[in-house]
């Protein structure tokens, strides 16, 4: 350490200039920066369900319908002004990029039709196709189409307030903030003061969420504006405050150029990763200038405080930065894009902190000459130190077994609250957005008026074409048994405990309506064919007598190969998920009775996509977890030369963990309105709490080691480490929650609630490494220190 020391203090110009011309190279690479979200990133691209989700999403639909209800306040749907408003409403839905036209489904469509049978055939009469009704008597003829057919109860509500409108979107082809800014114009442009129009869905979902890039973009500088200002006041020094956002600065350069090397996107759902990469780089640096300062008065000139500085600092720096990255690229093993992109980024972030934190800084200081002022400010013992050095006293006699003591009750207390952590989304709508944005207001709107916001599609599914009206042993055109099938499927799925499924569609939903239709809507005709040659005619009937496209929802019409089933299910919340999924693989393999070829193919819709979000995420959380622990015990492992000190600085970071966890369950002890769920956006977060933790902990272990060597005495070992690094760690602490607290006015909930979870976090990494590290030292008194 001393040889690099000498070599990095003396060739510090050559040195500077290539870290210079480093950071112009990828400051160069931020043209290409772009912040957005790609829908295909943040799905699991091997799960079997998003493989069937990519195959029938041209087809079937995907996770990208956008369901819409326009709602009177007073009075019914069935006038003038409402329907004309209806009409404009779905002929703009034509008009929006990447819209896929045959699935836009209202009353005004003009494949809605009312069927009659006459003499000469059927006769179709589009319900609302092309003219609007104008006088009573046609209106009273729309409504009678309506109460007589299948559009009563679900597209127009039983209170006939509602009407329902519903649009798909090709994922290839669609650009969220272009469908967002259209949907948000039809929004403001329709409703008035009797009319509300209510929508929901996925592209307006992310839309929403990009277009809250700049606020949130503007809070996180308001973070650093307010962590400066608190630097500032504690050192009262410029160049002290300066340095460690120039630390953060670099490094997020070197971080984000990286990023646009490889040709990766920022996503706006995980702005607050790089966040807190950044706020790590300041707060390395604070360990490095504390350092400098007592060297400074040491030696008593700054080139040698510096030498001494990279020679004592770059084992426990170098030891704290690694086990930060290993934290973070240990989440790639999680086989989700968006993870694996962000996680490669800040891996390479956090290893340029080695380079910016421990050398760089070193560098700058050597060419400043050495300020009275911060020295004046680290050699007048302020209230911290005195309350640091009272807690040393302490741990160093027996208070440590007080602390020590505790932690198995802490371990038991964590794991009982951290074993009930959610995986998915915690209430129904968005976690990412208050209760009371209009997204969510819309969503609850929706799902309590006509449920069909949570759609699973489930396939049955053939080799060949015509396997789907063709059985074994007999003819091709004359075996409805794949229909009975489906039949007996969804009414077992219409029966799910709960009512967690509200109700199913399909193409057998056209069935019964045949004979009801030729014996003049006599409901004694309306039901389920029984035998083969009425199943298929009702295929037939369906398929060949509509408009292009009417029934590609539901079969491929042509081929006969597939049929799509239609699940709407309460809501996406992971009970419910995990219910609807389990009883739809309960069926599967113990009542199903489709032979081959035919067999049923999990799952399509934005049921099924979240459902494979879910199990991807539930299985890979805490393998990753246990993984990332492992790494950073071996590494403390091999850095301290000590199986002793690896589990010194584990088990606090255990413990931290586990009460995280707990919090995060119980919404923060039930402070929080909705418990934190770990998601895509919060499973990186939380895995950063890993690296967070075991850096105090490294800092404060690497200077009692130290301190030992000189004094020879375990307590003011203790004392000295807790005066010198805890006065850094307490402060970063604070200047980190400082920034965090204006996380509370973000428009996105998701954005408050980690301020305050990662707030909390801190406060609990900053006692682990202060008091279980010291404690654990000061009881087992171990060799690596003592020998």
């Amino acid at each position: 350490m001393k040889k690099l020391s000498d070599f990095i203090i003396e060739k510090r110009i050559s040195i500077l200039v290539i870290i210079t011309l480093i950071s112009l190279f990828f400051l160069y690479q931020l043209k290409g920066l772009e912040v957005y979200t790609k829908y295909a990133d943040l799905l699991p691209q091997g799960h079997e369900y998003i493989k069937v989700h990519n195959k029938i999403r041209s087809q079937f639909g995907g996770a990208n319908t956008v369901t819409m209800i326009l709602q009177v306040r007073e009075g019914d749907i069935f006038n003038q002004t409402t329907l004309q408003k209806l009409k404009d409403i779905t002929e703009e839905l034509y008009l929006i990029p990447a819209v896929d036209r045959f699935k836009i489904l209202s009353i005004a469509v003009n494949h809605m039709v009312d069927i009659k049978l006459t003499s000469g055939g059927y006769d179709f009469v589009p319900l609302m196709f092309p003219d609007v009704p104008k006088t009573e008597e046609e209106i009273e003829k729309l409504r009678e189409m309506v109460y007589g057919g299948f559009f009563y109860g679900s597209f127009v509500w039983f209170d006939s307030k509602k009407t329902l409108l519903t649009v798909d979107f090709f994922e290839d082809e669609i650009d969220y903030t272009v469908v967002f800014k259209e949907l948000r114009r039809i929004q403001d442009k329709y409703e008035d003061d009797n009319h509300i129009l209510a929508i929901n869905g996925e592209p307006l979902h992310l839309g929403y969420v990009d277009s809250y890039v700049w606020p949130v973009f503007r809070i996180l500088i308001i973070s650093f504006i307010i962590m400066f200002l608190l630097f500032y006041y504690w050192y009262r020094s410029l160049r002290a405050t300066v340095i460690p956002f120039l630390a953060a600065f670099v490094s997020g350069l070197w971080g984000l150029g990286f990023m646009c090397l490889l040709g990766y996107n920022l996503d706006p759902l995980i702005l607050v990763f790089p966040f807190l990469i950044a706020s790590r780089a300041a707060c390395h640096t604070v360990q490095i200038i504390k350092r400098y300062t007592e060297e400074c008065l040491v030696v008593k000139e700054s080139k040698g405080a510096c030498k001494k500085v990279i020679e004592s600092m770059f084992v426990p720096g170098f030891t704290a930065i690694t086990t930060d990255a290993m934290g973070i690229i240990l989440i790639a093993l999680t086989p989700i894009q968006i993870l694996q992109k962000i996680t490669l980024s800040c891996t390479f972030w956090c290893i340029a902190q080695v380079i910016v934190a421990i050398i760089l800084v070193p560098i700058i200081l050597s060419f400043l000459p050495i300020s009275p002022r911060l020295l004046k400010k680290f050699e007048r013992k302020g209230f911290t130190d005195k309350v640091l050095l009272k807690v040393g006293s302490l741990i160093g006699g027996r208070g440590s077994l007080v602390v020590f003591a505790m932690v198995p009750i802490l371990i038991i207390f964590g794991y009982l609250g951290a074993r009930t952590i959610q995986i998915g989304d915690a209430v129904p709508g968005s976690s990412l957005f208050w209760p009371w944005h209009r997204y969510n207001r819309d969503g609850f709107r929706i799902a309590f008026s006509m449920p069909i916001l949570s759609p699973l599609y489930i396939v049955v599914e053939g080799e060949k074409q015509y396997d789907l009206v063709s059985c074994p042993g007999k003819t091709r055109e004359m075996c409805g048994e794949n229909f009975t099938e489906m039949y007996h499927f969804e009414r077992f799925m219409r029966d799910t405990p709960g009512r967690l499924v509200m109700f199913t569609n399909s193409v057998i939903g056209r069935f019964p309506s045949g004979g009801w239709v030729a014996h003049e809507g006599d409901p004694n005709w309306h039901f389920f064919p029984t035998n083969d040659r009425a199943l298929i005619y009702g295929y037939r009937r369906f398929t060949q007598m509509g408009i292009p496209g009417s029934s590609d929802r539901f079969c491929d019409a042509g081929e006969d190969t597939a049929a799509n089933i239609i699940i709407y299910c309460r809501d996406k919340m992971t009970p419910t998920i995990k219910t609807v999924m389990a009883r739809v693989n309960e069926y599967i393999e113990k009542h199903s009775k489709l032979e081959p070829p035919m067999e049923y193919k999990l799952a399509g819709g934005a049921f099924g996509v979240q459902a494979a979000v879910n199990e991807v995420i539930e299985k890979y959380h805490f393998r990753t977890l246990g993984w990332a622990l492992l790494a950073i015990f071996i590494i403390c492992w091999i850095m301290f030369r000590s199986i002793v000190a690896a589990f010194i600085l584990t088990i606090p970071l255990i413990v931290s963990n586990l009460i995280a966890f707990s919090m995060m369950a119980t919404g923060m002890f039930y402070l929080l309105p909705v418990p934190i769920t770990i998601t895509l956006s919060t499973l990186p977060v939380s895995a950063v709490g890993i690296g967070l933790g075991v850096d105090y902990g490294i800092y404060m272990l690497g200077r009692i080691l130290e301190e030992y060597k000189i004094s020879q005495d375990m307590k003011k070992a203790i004392e000295v480490t807790m005066a010198s690094v805890g006065e850094p760690v307490v402060f970063t602490t604070v200047a980190m929650t400082g920034g965090l607290i204006f996380w509370v006015f973000s428009p996105l909930m998701f954005q408050a609630t980690m301020g305050f979870f990662l707030a909390t976090i801190l406060l609990l990494n900053m006692l682990g490494g202060l008091l279980l590290v010291t404690s654990f030292v000061a009881v087992l008194k171990p060799r690596f220190i003592v020998g």
